[in-house]
């Protein structure tokens, strides 16, 4: 469930922001697929250290394989209605790099016209998961 809603969150908006119109969500895994990969390891580490969710190993596999069979006839596209559940998510708005394609999409290219981003912070998400060892000893 969460890799259909980073594949939908994270494609249709790295999609709408391209010159290429339409794009369809299998352009974005084939031709953008190192901005695609970016965000979506970002959104990955945001769900693990906001909601303690891990996504499954194979996972960016997974996805971009969806929409290469899947998203030959989807054109990205983002809309008012579907902004709450989708882009709305308050994970996905802790991203800078969703948050910059997002407000680029808006005041550009005139995509959610009726949505009110809300207002990032300029500091970055500070994640509460421990990094580097986690032995009980504290040796490295």
């Amino acid at each position: 469930m969460w890799e259909r809603h980073v594949l939908d969150a994270c494609f249709h908006v790295l999609g709408v922001v391209r010159e290429q119109q339409p794009t369809t969500l299998a352009d974005v895994a084939n031709y953008y697929e190192q901005e695609a990969s970016d965000m979506v390891w970002e959104m990955s580490q945001l769900l693990r250290g906001w909601k303690a969710l891990t996504l499954m190993y194979g996972f960016e596999e997974r996805i971009f394989g969806t929409a290469e069979m899947r998203g030959t006839e989807t054109p990205c596209q983002l809309s008012d209605d579907m902004y709450e559940f989708l882009w709305g998510n308050q994970v996905f708005l802790q991203s800078k790099m969703f948050c910059d394609y997002l407000s680029y999409a808006k005041t550009e290219k005139g995509q959610l016209p009726q949505t009110d981003l809300p207002q990032r912070a300029d500091e970055e998400f500070a994640s509460k998961m421990r990094q580097g060892n986690l032995r009980a000893d504290g040796v490295l």
